[in-house]
């Protein structure tokens, strides 16, 4: 006698359970009878894709191995149980055994399309098994199965990839920029001024750097508060960004000194550029809730080759022509 309501559902619940088709029940024994030789078959078509010496040394074999036939293992126990077949959903148990796959790939879209030839590998080689199992008259209709899923795992895979790149591209951008005004950081600056040193000496291209400092930032951040300092930092990038050519690179250095890059430039002109950034700046006054604000900023310059072949001696003379001419507006008052 059921002795409450809880267990009376339970039994109706099961009892309209309609019965498993028996071909889920053939199918179990045949991946169970032969998970030893899908396995096999499977890490076999894995490693022979690999081309990287260094992703075949560190490809884990032993780990390959043991979650390849827990996972041939999950899929034949989730034909007949429901359980079973939750552990393959995001946070599951085989979901997360899944994951050593990514192990024998390299990075990029080549990994991520041998990502996809290795997951087809083991769905192919569970079809074949299938195809030899099952009567002749339901040939077809794993034909026509075999189809669907090839056009829809094709959708699936370029549907990921493009996914895949895009969060490439915007993490590889996060690295390269700074957060509050949006310009490359000091990180990216040291990388293209590398490039640019290289390119000089294999191309005798020259190039030029331009140094900018705020002059009156802690005075705005002493006077206004440190919003509005943080403020005229994106001001004074904004007309940096409309006062240069568009193969000139704009980096903010740190605190509260910009740089910019300027391929195929002289001293000269790179002056140039800083006295009109200036002029934009006191135009183009930061507007606050109380009143406008004049901004200043001081100029420093190095050039290659003038100036130096290497990138620490560039940066050292721009930062040393910073300084005088701060000390100059400092004697002149």
């Amino acid at each position: 006698m059921v002795e409450d309501f809880g267990q009376m559902d339970e039994l109706l619940r099961e009892s309209d359970q309609p019965p498993l088709h028996p071909l889920f029940g053939k199918t179990r024994r045949l991946l169970d009878d032969n998970k030893l030789q899908l396995t096999k078959s499977w890490l076999g078509r894995i490693i022979s894709d690999i081309n990287d010496l260094s992703t075949l040394e560190s490809f884990p074999t032993q780990e390959s191995i043991s979650a390849s036939v827990e996972l041939v293992e999950g899929i034949a126990r989730a034909l007949e149980d429901e359980e079973a077949m939750q552990e393959f959903a995001p946070g599951g148990r085989y979901y997360d055994r899944a994951a050593i796959l990514g192990a024998s790939v390299g990075s990029g879209k080549e990994g991520m399309q041998a990502l996809v030839r290795h997951t087809l590998a083991l769905e192919e080689s569970i079809w074949s098994l299938l195809a030899q199992a099952l009567r002749r008259e339901d040939h077809e209709l794993l034909s026509l199965v075999l189809r669907l899923r090839t056009c829809l795992q094709g959708i699936a895979a370029s549907a990921t990839e493009s996914y895949h790149e895009r969060s490439i591209t915007e993490l590889d951008r996060l690295a390269h920029t700074d957060p509050l005004t949006g310009l490359f950081n000091r990180r990216y600056l040291v990388q293209q001024l590398e490039r640019q040193v290289e390119m000089y000496k294999r191309y005798r291209h020259p190039f030029s750097l331009l140094m900018l400092d705020a002059d009156n930032l802690k005075w705005i951040n002493d006077t206004y508060g440190h919003a509005v300092g943080d403020a005229a930092l994106s001001h004074v990038a904004a007309v940096i960004r409309s006062n240069v050519r568009d193969v000139d690179l704009s980096f903010r250095f740190g605190g509260d000194e910009f740089m910019i890059l300027m391929p195929e430039t002289e001293v000269d002109v790179v002056r140039l550029v800083g006295d009109r950034i200036s002029v934009s700046l006191r135009k183009t006054k930061l507007k606050t809730d109380h009143t406008l604000i004049a901004l200043q900023v001081s100029q420093g310059s190095a050039s290659c080759p003038l100036d130096g072949l290497e990138t620490e001696e560039l940066l050292q003379q721009a930062d040393a022509s910073l300084y005088q001419m701060k000390q100059q507006k400092a004697r002149q008052g």
